[in-house]
């Protein structure tokens, strides 16, 4: 029984410290104009990339962000505000989830990845954001913790895994 009850805590706190979903993220209503790829916004986080979901020729529209600031990495949900007199966008971001410290063996992936591609129980996972690892033996991406950006609520929801199955295309 002792040993059960400490297999949980391990697991809990292993979990905490991955990766923490918070609407007291300091972040949450950030505004700012679109950047190019591995240049820092004002507040020194640094965008490395990411993909519009849903329906892109509305207005607004959504995006996940992949940034950075140190060492912490962190998956931005994002709404356009327009766009300036020089048609650059402005963004706001609405939920965040922060991953303090991925082990080298953990990939981040965004919707849009194209490398990798996720179904529960057959069907498609829409906008899906996660944490796992690549098993390129396999052609198969194994998923630690798995969200959907859910543009309705505005904000990551958690997804259970079973029943997930995700394919990884070598690039």
């Amino acid at each position: 029984m002792r040993f059960k009850f400490a297999v949980v805590i391990i697991i809990l706190t292993i979990q905490g410290g991955i990766l923490a979903q918070s609407a007291k993220s300091p972040y949450i209503n950030y505004e700012y104009e679109g950047v190019v790829p591995g240049r820092s916004l004002p507040n020194g986080v640094i965008e490395l990339g990411g993909s519009l979901i849903g329906d892109i020729e509305a207005d607004p529209v959504y995006s996940v962000a992949q940034m950075k600031k140190g060492r912490m990495e962190m998956l931005w949900l994002v709404v356009s505000t327009g766009k300036d007199a020089k048609g650059i966008t402005g963004w706001k971001v609405i939920d965040v989830l922060s991953f303090p410290s991925l082990a080298k063996a953990q990939y981040l992936f965004t919707a849009g990845d194209p490398a990798i591609y996720c179904r529960k129980n057959g069907g498609e996972i829409p906008n899906p954001v996660g944490v796992g690892r690549i098993d390129r033996k396999r052609a198969r991406f194994i998923p630690s913790t798995l969200w959907s950006a859910d543009l309705k609520l505005k904000r990551f929801t958690p997804l259970n895994l079973a029943g997930v199955k995700c394919e990884y295309f070598e690039p």
